[in-house]
Formats: structure tokens, sequence, C-alpha cells
């Protein structure tokens, strides 16, 4: 990995205002978690908390995508892309490098939200906090990825960020659907059934990530839930990072 590049895309979004408007939505969603907190009848603090938890996983994921999209789309037009790779720096490289610098975005900006859920809740129990803070950001980098692999194979901003957008609903909702399969409320057939399960190993478990009440209640098993939040994120950085050079390694510029 090349420092210089991953320097390159830092300084971008430095210059693209991302850290501002994202402090920014910190600012805003604390503030209305505060207010909607405020008029709760019953346990005022822990729905600010859980108010700004879901808020904020929300923001983050939109900001952090949009930022990756844009940012790749831009460095086509721009013809930034063409002239890296007229260097001696190697494709391999130069997506590892990309890769690498959005993945310290995403950790950065993700440790700004978890010190403000932490400060927000210091007359909670901080039982579940060090598991939602991993695999919140577990999710940051994940779907980082995500928007960098549509980013680079579809030419359209917009399009590249619906992709994004349906890929994490699809991860966000898929215990849902797998419920559904199972609890025979509708009748699938089994082909149906098949395919949902295959996508359900290629598409990451969300639901299972961050989850709000983790904050409120703790968990019951928290160490395998950290090997599954490791898990799942080695496994899907390496299927999508395989993903992403599958074509870029051969295609022509």
């Amino acid at each position: 990995m090349l420092l210089p590049l991953v320097r390159y895309v830092l300084q971008a979004a430095l210059r693209d205002r991302l850290v501002l408007a994202l402090f920014l939505v910190l600012a805003v969603a604390t503030a209305l978690s505060i207010f909607f907190g405020s008029s709760a009848v019953i346990e005022k603090d822990i729905f600010s908390v859980v108010f700004i938890a879901g808020s904020l996983r929300i923001a983050s994921i939109l900001g952090l995508t949009l930022f990756v999209i844009f940012f790749v789309r831009k460095s086509f037009d721009s013809k930034d892309i063409e002239f890296l790779l007229s260097r001696p720096i190697g494709r391999v490289r130069f997506i590892l490098s990309y890769s690498t610098a959005f993945n310290i975005i995403a950790v950065l900006l993700g440790l700004a939200g978890i010190a403000t859920i932490y400060a927000m809740s210091l007359g909670l129990e901080k039982e579940g906090h060090f598991i939602w803070a991993l695999s919140y950001l577990v999710e940051c980098i994940i779907m980082v990825n995500v928007a960098f692999f549509f980013a680079l194979y579809i030419s359209s901003a917009a399009n590249a960020a619906m992709a994004t957008a349906a890929f994490y609903i699809l991860g966000r909702m898929m215990g849902q659907i797998l419920g559904i399969i199972d609890s025979n409320l509708l009748k699938t057939s089994l082909p149906v059934e098949m395919a949902m399960t295959l996508v359900s190993i290629l598409v990451p478990r969300l639901d299972l990530m961050a989850q709000n009440s983790w904050l409120v209640y703790g968990l019951q098993n928290p160490l395998s839930s950290v090997f599954f939040v490791i898990a799942q994120c080695l496994v899907f950085y390496f299927l999508i990072i395989n993903a992403i050079l599958l074509d870029f390694v051969r295609r022509q510029f």
C-alpha cells in the first residue's frame, strides 16, 4: 500500500467537508435525542441513548457511502484514476490503498459517534457498549467497501448510491426475511427458499449488529458476539475486496 495515496484520499475527505458535515449531524442528533428524551414520561435517559444510537447509525452510513461513491465517480470523471494507474503503483496496491483510506475514515468518524453515545449514557450499564461499538465500526467498514465496489462498477453515482442503499436495506432486513420463510406464513417454492438462503450467506447480517437493546440490557454471551462480529468483518471484507479486484485488474482503461 502506498501511504501517499492513502493520504491523498484522507485529504480529499477534508476538502469535501465530510468531517464537518458528519459532526454537524452528530450535534443535531444529540440535540434531538435530548429534546425527545425530555418529553418521555419514564426512562428519559434510555430513550435519548436509543434514539441517538439509531439515528447515528443510519446517518453515518449514509454520509460515508455517499462520500465514497461521489469521490470515486469524480475521480473517474476527472481522469485521476487513469493518471494514477499510469504511474508504477499496481492495481492491487491501488485498490488496497483506497480501501485502507476509506476504512480509516469510517473508523475515525465511527469513534466520534461512539464517544457521543458513551457520553450520553454515563448513568447506564456499560456491559453491551463495547460490543455495540465494535459492531458499529465493523458495519461502517463493510458499507464503505460495498460503496467502493458499486462506485467502481456502476458509472452513474446516483445508481451506485441506490444499489448501496438496497444492499444495506437487504442486510438490515435479512433476519425478517429468513424468519418469514422459517415460519411458513407464506407459501414459497423450494427454489425461492434456497435462493434467499444463498443470499443470506452472501449478504452480511447487519440486523444482528449494533442493536440498540445492547446499550440498555447488555448481552447474554458477549464473547461469542465478539467472535461473530470479527468473523463477519473478516469474511465479508475479504469477499468484497476480491470482488473488486476480480474485474478491476483485467479492466482496460
